[in-house]
């Protein structure tokens, strides 16, 4: 939890507590701290590590998401208070909470599930939950810390203070145009596009799964996909939006019962109602089997898109069902205005930001993880999400070069600074911009880089309170990493400009972090 596990003033000092260090992870080896020194008798030079290619491309491993550790191997008590019951839309899997994070004063919503795991389910149950930690998009809700004990396990996720879509229904049902509606369906497809790309299906698309990021906007974002596995894949516990074909036991889950999900989901925004949802399984599941749709008469007096939309994706005939793809393709769309995406200052921050140290991007990368403001990670998602105009979940060369010609009207020079921004922060060199790396391209540094921030980040690394982070201490927060624990020396030494001991105290932080900023 950091030293400063509990809220302090700022001009409180930084202790050691040295009795307090914690191993958190038993599977990490102990990285020795003995600089390596050249013939006389001085550290190696920083650039030694950037100009190993095989070095380099290990670090370019930690920028993928799915190498970033999400399991917490201490109690969920020791970084999280509990501020208030979330007392609407409780899981049945579970109890939902509002937590606050005792470090750097993120708000997080927090599902306690109940342990009924054998040690074997619960390592595979682990194992799942990190390979979903790749469904990096702005429409999926971000999964951040996983904690177990004896009877709980407890599921850290992005808080979205709009609440789910049953509560804006409630609330605002006379409110809710065909537009928001449209803008509602085409992220949730945008979102499962990407998830059905990775070879993933969510199985368990419902409205009270779908949660908008803020009160006042319609931006929409998808969830529950990290209890599928806990569910052991049987969904019975609620059924009105499973598709036809998943109720035979001899059923193996495809893209297409999702196409069908999200069709309830508009056929429910659209007429206030579900189609086929009675008060009794049996009733539900004969209506879905049959195709009964309720309000039938109410149903007949939509506009011809809606209705069209809604029959390809409801089709009894999983292979005849549209593709998230195509379904973003239909006319029904056709109502969302696309304004003009001008190139802003986020991506002149992307254009001017010199990338001349791996350590100092892995660092910004875990600040933006846990001390970005919601706020401005859901306007920048926005802005993804106009120059993503293929729906694959990343920024291609071709999008933003597209983006470039649209505002500078100059070809040349278009490709010349979308080639500068990819050679910066395309980390993992996939040739294509993830999420994660939009953020760290275009995120406002000089906000992030604040002095309390750094201050709050010092501190949830330094986990011995040693005054000091090691590599042991930042390697923590990686998975199926390939560097040696000389290689994570020499990238620690990237960062050691005082001391020269293989660490990084809070001053060498500050100067590392904002150095050229």
């Amino acid at each position: 939890m950091g030293c400063n596990s509990q809220k302090q003033s700022k001009s409180e000092k930084h202790q050691p507590k040295g009795d307090q260090k914690q191993n958190l992870h038993h599977n990490h080896e102990a990285v020795k701290s003995k600089p390596i020194k050249n013939q006389e008798g001085q550290p190696k030079e920083n650039q030694n590590l950037q100009s190993q290619p095989n070095v380099q491309k290990k670090v370019g491993e930690l920028f993928q998401l799915e190498n970033q550790q999400i399991y917490r191997n201490k109690k969920f008590q020791s970084d999280y208070f509990i501020t208030e019951d979330k007392i609407s839309n409780q899981s049945h899997q579970g109890k939902l909470f509002i937590v606050e994070h005792k470090v750097t004063g993120q708000k997080r919503i927090a599902k306690v599930i109940k342990n009924v795991l054998t040690d074997h389910q619960l390592q595979e149950y682990i194992q799942y939950i990190q390979s979903i930690k790749k469904l990096d998009h702005p429409n999926i809700i971000k999964l951040l810390d996983v904690y177990n004990d004896e009877n709980h396990i407890y599921l850290v996720k992005e808080y979205c203070e709009g609440g789910n879509l049953i509560q804006r229904l409630q609330n605002e049902a006379s409110d809710l145009n065909k537009t928001h509606i449209a803008f509602t369906i085409q992220q949730l497809l945008t979102a499962v596009c990407f998830i059905h790309a990775q070879n993933l299906v969510h199985k368990n698309i419902q409205t009270k799964n779908i949660f908008l990021a803020q009160k006042e906007t319609y931006f929409s974002k998808i969830s529950g996909h990290e209890e599928i596995f806990y569910n052991h894949q049987d969904l019975n516990t609620e059924i009105s939006y499973r598709a036809p074909e998943t109720f035979s036991n001899l059923y193996k889950w495809q893209a297409s019962a999702d196409i069908w999900s999200i069709g309830i989901v508009l056929y429910e925004l659209l007429l206030g109602v579900h189609p086929f949802k009675e008060k009794y399984k049996n009733l539900t599941l004969e209506n879905i089997k049959e195709n009964k749709f309720k309000n039938l008469s109410d149903y007949k007096l939509l506009e011809q898109e809606a209705k069209s939309l809604i029959t390809l994706m409801l089709n009894q005939d999983e292979r005849a069902r549209p593709s998230a793809k195509e379904c973003l393709q239909h006319d029904f769309f056709k109502s969302i205005k696309q304004s003009s995406l001008k190139v802003t200052g986020a991506l002149l921050r992307a254009k001017n930001f010199k990338r001349n140290n791996e350590l100092k991007m892995i660092l910004i990368s875990l600040m933006i993880e846990y001390l970005l403001p919601k706020e401005e990670r859901d306007k920048i998602a926005t802005s993804f999400n106009k120059i993503d105009t293929d729906f694959d979940g990343r920024i291609s060369k071709k999008e933003l070069i597209k983006l470039y010609q649209e505002n500078l009207g100059n070809d040349n020079l278009g490709r010349k600074e979308v080639e500068g921004i990819f050679k910066k922060f395309d980390l993992n060199e996939d040739q294509y911009l993830g999420f994660n790396e939009f953020l760290i391209a275009t995120c406002d540094k000089k906000k992030l880089l604040s002095d309390e921030n750094i201050r709050i980040f010092f501190n949830k690394l330094d986990q011995d309170c040693s005054r000091q982070i090691s590599a042991n201490e930042l390697k923590v927060y990686f998975v199926k990493t390939k560097l040696t624990d000389n290689e994570w020396i020499e990238l620690m030494k990237l960062g050691d400009s005082k001391e020269q001991n293989n660490k990084l105290s809070y001053d060498e932080l500050v100067e590392l972090l904002k150095e050229n900023e």
